[in-house]
């Protein structure tokens, strides 16, 4: 955790493109969302590799967005029932109900449907969002925040100096310096 964490503040710091970041984020809410265990889940895991995005953003926001999900699990539950049920729908779902492997992917479960379909319409949302997020933060929070006196307090705890020294090898490691 304090890896992804060092590898997101190197991100944050360096030349990395805010979309990336954004779009690190983004997944990182889908894959939260749709509950694991299925072909879905996976099959989004794995495009989430051959995208180019901050993987470290990915795993950190997937990590916090997991605790806040099962609080949304009636929501998604309701929301994937409305879908499901939906007549328009029926034959489509018929069909891949009866398609070889699609079943695997668990889409009639009404939890999953709901997650995937809250993670598609947030997702480019959260993707604009934090790369807003991003550029407020490097043009007008980032030195405000290294030269405050709780940041020079804070960068004394153990914790937070184990965490410099892993921002330092991780940004050294990426040739940023550190």
């Amino acid at each position: 955790m304090i890896k992804a964490l060092a590898r997101l503040i190197v991100a944050l710091n360096a030349n990395t493109r805010p979309a990336e970041i954004g779009a690190g984020a983004a997944f990182g809410l889908l894959l939260a969302l749709v509950p694991g265990g299925n072909l879905l889940w996976i099959a989004l895991f794995v495009v989430a590799f051959l995208v180019k995005m901050n993987l470290a953003a990915m795993f950190l926001l997937l990590g916090i967005f997991r605790l806040v999900v099962p609080f949304a699990d009636p929501v998604l539950d309701v929301l994937g029932y409305l879908v499901l049920s939906a007549p328009a729908l029926a034959a489509a779902f018929t069909a891949l109900q009866n398609a070889p492997v699609v079943p695997w992917t668990r889409f009639n479960d009404t939890v999953v449907m709901g997650g995937f379909v809250a993670a598609v319409v947030l997702w480019v949302p959260v993707f604009l969002a934090f790369i807003a997020l991003v550029k407020v933060y490097r043009a007008k929070l980032r030195e405000r925040i290294a030269n405050s006196r709780i940041a020079r307090a804070i960068a004394k705890v153990p914790l937070f100096v184990t965490l410099g020294k892993a921002i330092g090898a991780v940004g050294s490691a990426a040739g940023l310096g550190g």
